[in-house]
């Protein structure tokens, strides 16, 4: 696997940002090689500009069978439209379904090339460190609040997992009441049995899936690709990736946003797989660096349109400079006007313990009560939360010494197989579709579309729904060789 940061490059930038390479001879023209840009003089990429994660895997028997019918002239390295031949993939999103695509796909000997718009990998599989990586004190999960891992990713998260919450540190909260007044009336324990996160961060999920593609795989991250459309002397799609400048509100989440790289990637490839959320496919982005066109064929928009649909509902990180004598570790909470969900981040493996952390989830009748601002936010559902607490410890806690909102537009509400959303999230998101689940590919247009989406609405859905799409384009080219 090689995860490649690009060098800024103002000249190329101009170029591509007319439409063509830069012309031959210039000092900004670079080499095009194996899904990546390079540099000019170089038959790899060196130093800061790959970094090598894994082990170098052994040759596969459909890496060396196809290998042989390379040399012998019947496919083509790159490009293999005229005999309808896959060998070259562009999967855009390194979510669950995106590296579990690419790991299926890099395992049957193709050249993968992933494209992820932030800056690291595993989707909603998400640690927010506030100051920075090398700063672990303030850590917060934006997603995935812990897994019950089923299917074909139960056997890949080995190393990358611990059991959380710790015997009887989950609990089961039963409110009553209504948005005025309201009051705990049932506290009970959770089962824990099977639950892990991911250590020491849901982050390191996304890399070690990642590390386990082997050298097939070519990751470029914080980018936003742009499926340009399909080449027509070769049939072959054509995707650019770079990043355009954020707003406001997203610089409040990352300063760093604020340095625009000016470089753009460009490359061509027998196939694309769009692996991200299902209004995203349909709809594009219209918000700052994320900001993409759709590009989905008119054969997947049928597939999906009408059919997969996203909620919202907002977060909220609270650190307190004192250790709360908290009962449990995380809470499920029902019958609150407000709140989902509170678990305690400071109590996961390997964390820090000081600021004490806590991720909190609303409702989505909350979400949906009116167009709240971040704001609006971190006044009013803080002052739910201190006052749940409250009832919790029975005293008052202290005012937070940090505390930021986030909002989620793309929870999962309706999947392709029909299954039905129970609870609220991320309750809901822990279960495994376990009956039939076709994926969405459209064999002519040489695209696919994968995402929790495409089956439930866990994890381990979303894994099960990359590997199927993989089978699906494996298969296709089985079936082409064989012709």
């Amino acid at each position: 696997m090689r995860i490649v940061v690009l060098k800024p490059d103002r000249k190329l930038a101009r170029a591509m940002q007319r439409g063509g390479y830069p012309p031959v001879g210039t000092d900004a023209a670079c080499r095009r090689g194996r899904g990546r840009w390079q540099r000019r003089g170089s038959s790899e990429a060196k130093g800061d500009d790959v970094a090598e994660a894994g082990p170098l895997t052994e040759e596969s028997a459909q890496e060396k069978h196809w290998r042989s019918l390379l040399d012998k002239g019947k496919i083509h390295a790159r490009g293999s439209f005229d005999r309808g031949l896959i060998k070259s993939v562009c999967v855009v999103g390194g979510g669950p379904s995106g590296l579990a695509c690419c790991r299926a796909l890099c395992d049957a000997g193709m050249q993968v090339t992933l494209l992820q718009e932030s800056r690291g990998l595993g989707g909603k599989l998400c640690t927010k460190f506030v100051n920075g990586k090398d700063d672990p004190t303030l850590h917060f999960d934006m997603g995935v609040q812990l897994l019950l891992p089923k299917g074909p990713l139960k056997e890949e998260l080995e190393g990358a997992v611990a059991p959380w919450p710790a015997p009887g540190r989950f609990t089961r909260i039963e409110c009553r009441g209504d948005w005025r007044r309201w009051w705990i009336e049932r506290v009970s324990s959770h089962p824990t049995d099977g639950y892990v996160v991911g250590v020491p961060s849901m982050s390191a999920i996304g890399r070690h899936l990642a590390s386990r593609c082997g050298e097939g795989l070519n990751i470029h991250l914080d980018r936003t690709a742009h499926v340009r459309g399909r080449i027509p002397e070769t049939g072959q799609w054509e995707v650019e990736w770079s990043r355009e400048a954020a707003t406001g509100g997203q610089l409040r989440y990352r300063p760093e946003l604020a340095d625009v790289p000016m470089e753009v990637g460009r490359d061509s490839f027998d196939a694309v797989v769009l692996a991200f959320e299902s209004n995203k496919i349909l709809k594009g982005c219209k918000s700052g660096y994320k900001m993409t066109q759709p590009s989905a064929t008119p054969e997947i928009r049928h597939r999906i349109q009408g059919r997969a649909k996203t909620s919202q509902m907002w977060n909220l990180m609270v650190a307190f400079d004192l250790e709360l004598p908290m009962p449990w570790d995380a809470a499920v909470v029902d019958g609150h006007p407000s709140i989902a969900w509170v678990a305690v981040d400071s109590s996961k493996p390997e964390r820090a313990r000081v600021p004490q952390c806590f991720m909190v989830f609303s409702t989505r009748a909350w979400a949906d009560w009116k167009q709240w601002g971040k704001r609006e936010v971190e006044r009013d559902l803080l002052e739910e939360f201190l006052s749940f607490l409250e009832s919790v410890l029975g005293r008052r806690p202290p005012r937070p010494s940090f505390v930021l909102s986030g909002r989620w537009g793309n929870n999962t509400e309706t999947v392709l197989t029909g299954t039905r959303a129970v609870g609220e999230f991320p309750m809901r998101a822990l279960g495994h579709h376990e009956g039939h689940a076709p994926a969405v590919w459209d064999a002519p247009g040489h695209m696919g579309a994968t995402g929790d989406w495409a089956r439930g609405f866990s994890v381990s859905d979303a894994y099960s729904a990359g590997v199927e799409l993989a089978s699906e384009i494996i298969a296709e080219t089985e079936r082409e060789l064989g012709a």
